[in-house]
């Protein structure tokens, strides 16, 4: 029996962390994106054509933060072996607002299940 505390896979695993990480900074973002965009459908003016200039912003760094997110599902991909398909149906649904973090879950329990000790 030893002491050493237990660790999961995700806290070792520096790749399935930065996924992790960027997936919600994606997810959170693409709310923002959605916020300012329906905002400024559904008003003549006001706060969110005001600050277009802003949420012009906030577009573009989501545009660069999903390509960092697409660049390390790939890196997941490759590593654990996983279809093209997989890979496709977990970019795609990174793109619906609030589905992205349940497609990250589902991500991160397929990697920890795949590099989990058979027993």
């Amino acid at each position: 029996m030893t002491s050493e505390p237990q660790t999961t896979v995700s806290q070792k695993d520096g790749l399935l962390r930065a996924y992790q990480v960027m997936a919600t900074i994606v997810g959170i973002n693409l709310i923002l994106v959605m916020a300012g965009f329906l905002g400024k459908l559904a008003t003549d003016h006001g706060f969110f054509h005001d600050n277009a200039g802003v949420f012009l912003v906030i577009d573009q760094l989501h545009g660069l933060l999903f390509i960092v997110l697409v660049v390390l599902v790939a890196r997941l991909t490759l590593r654990q072996r996983w279809s093209w398909l997989y890979m496709v149906s977990v970019l795609l649904l990174a793109c619906i607002p609030l589905v992205s973090f349940w497609s990250e879950r589902r991500t991160t329990h397929r990697v920890q299940r795949d590099r989990s000790p058979s027993s």
